[in-house]
């Protein structure tokens, strides 16, 4: 009887596991079907942006970045040669550089009614050259944190650009996906 008893409690655990699993699966099938995007937006899909820093070579990682965002067409970078535009794409270098620790990427930015003004995004050169980044990883970095300037938050997918501690993805289409919902949904409401 006792052998029988054992048997059955191996049956409910397993099954139990079974419908666990099942769940963890399927709630990661849902997450990873859109980037998540958070309640600040521009008002519309598109925004200026100028690239300040004086670095020729970031200046090209930014322009890779952009052109890979424009080339989805869920969203419009458009360069302004003026400091009024609404992004600005910087590195940082010697003390700010150094107070961005551990972090390759930074965005800032600045919202009135969920509605951005203002972004800062700023890539940390002296971090990606100490972790031996790529230029396809930088860009990486650089669509990352453009990402976040048009509204989308961490995807905890590493199939994704958009995953926190990216550097080996590009943009995906669960960040596409992020984007174009974004600018569906008014701005105040997050997915």
């Amino acid at each position: 009887m006792r052998k029988g008893v054992w048997v059955k409690n191996l049956v409910i655990i397993v099954a139990t596991l079974g419908i666990f699993l099942s769940q963890v699966v399927t709630g990661t099938a849902a997450a990873a079907s859109m980037t998540p995007f958070g309640q600040e937006r521009f008002a519309h899909a598109h925004a200026t942006y100028v690239i300040t820093t004086k670095s020729a070579y970031y200046r090209g990682v930014w322009q890779s970045a952009i052109k890979a965002w424009n080339a989805t067409g869920v969203f419009k970078f458009e360069k302004s040669h003026s400091r009024n535009a609404q992004i600005d794409l910087d590195t940082n270098r010697g003390q700010r550089a150094a107070a961005m620790g551990d972090d390759v990427g930074l965005t800032d930015y600045w919202a009135r009614h969920y509605d951005m003004v203002a972004v800062l995004c700023a890539l940390n050169p002296r971090l990606m050259h100490e972790f031996q980044y790529s230029r396809a990883d930088e860009v990486h970095v650089a669509e990352h944190e453009l990402g976040h300037a048009m509204g989308l938050d961490h995807n905890p997918s590493r199939r994704s650009v958009m995953y926190y501690e990216n550097r080996s993805e590009g943009i995906q289409k669960v960040d596409i996906e992020g984007v174009y919902e974004r600018y569906l949904t008014p701005a105040g409401e997050a997915s």
